[in-house]
């Protein structure tokens, strides 16, 4: 069972409850798996954290925008925003096993990049599903990248990967990726075609390998992938509420084009 925390940090109203020393080891990497479409990135950070050693670094919880929510596991009562680290001291994980409450997609967001800076990170990196209309036919999703900065843009660039150049972003990483921008912070949000309202378990082993090729972290996905079918079953309700918020939030702007280009 998780001991009791041995910090507290409290950011526009969002609690952080630390349940270990932050002793990052450089360059840290923060890896953020909020649900969104496909539940591309909850999936992919969960799954991350079963694939390589971590324990539980934190909690993030908040009594003004958050459901009175606990989560067990293994008989401990936890809140469904955790953050766990890797036993190398690299690489942090953002799982959550909740949506956020659209009230809260703010001043979560903000909390983010404002803690990744407290701990000196030096990359944030979001991991997205990109609703693609014609996801059934894919065969193999493709994975896109934005940065908010040129030596991000630059690391990108080795990986091979496409650049996202027009569209829209919505939900907690649109503001994710302005904060960051403006805070001269490194943000990597990658994108990768998925159903928008279905489980989609193949769009996260691209993210996560994507994920590999920047961390240099070897990422084993043949287990995400053999397991897809239960996965989807177990994700239906998480993936259920999702949709609630992202209908609020109005996510089918991503399935459009900007007027103005630049």
């Amino acid at each position: 069972m998780v001991s009791h925390p041995i910090r507290k940090h409290v950011l526009n109203d969002i609690e952080i409850y630390e349940y270990v020393e932050p002793r990052l080891k450089h360059p840290a990497y923060l890896v953020l798996g909020l649900p969104d479409a496909g539940l591309v990135g909850a999936l992919a950070t969960k799954y991350l954290t079963t694939k390589i050693e971590t324990k539980m670094f934190a909690e993030i919880d908040s009594s003004k925008y958050f459901q009175p929510v606990s989560v067990i596991h293994n008989a401990s009562p936890m809140s469904p925003f955790r953050i766990y680290i890797n036993n190398d001291g690299n690489v942090l994980a953002l799982v959550a096993e909740a949506p956020l409450p659209v009230p809260s997609v703010y001043p979560v967001a903000k909390t983010i990049v404002e803690y990744a800076s407290l701990l000196g990170v030096d990359y944030i990196i979001s991991l997205s599903g990109i609703a693609a209309p014609n996801r059934l036919e894919i065969e193999k999703p493709k994975a896109y990248w934005i940065a908010t900065t040129d030596d991000a843009a630059e690391l990108m660039k080795k990986t091979g990967l496409e650049t996202l150049n027009e569209g829209f972003v919505v939900g907690p990483y649109a503001v994710i990726l302005k904060e960051a921008k403006r805070k001269g912070l490194r943000n990597i949000a990658i994108f990768v075609e998925s159903f928008l309202d279905f489980p989609d378990p193949e769009a996260s082993a691209e993210a996560l390998k994507a994920l590999s090729s920047i961390t240099g972290v070897t990422i084993d996905v043949s287990k995400l992938l053999e397991e897809a079918e239960l996965i989807k079953l177990q994700a239906r309700e998480l993936m259920k509420q999702t949709k609630k918020a992202m209908m609020q939030m109005q996510k089918n702007y991503e399935m459009q084009m900007p007027l103005m280009y630049t």
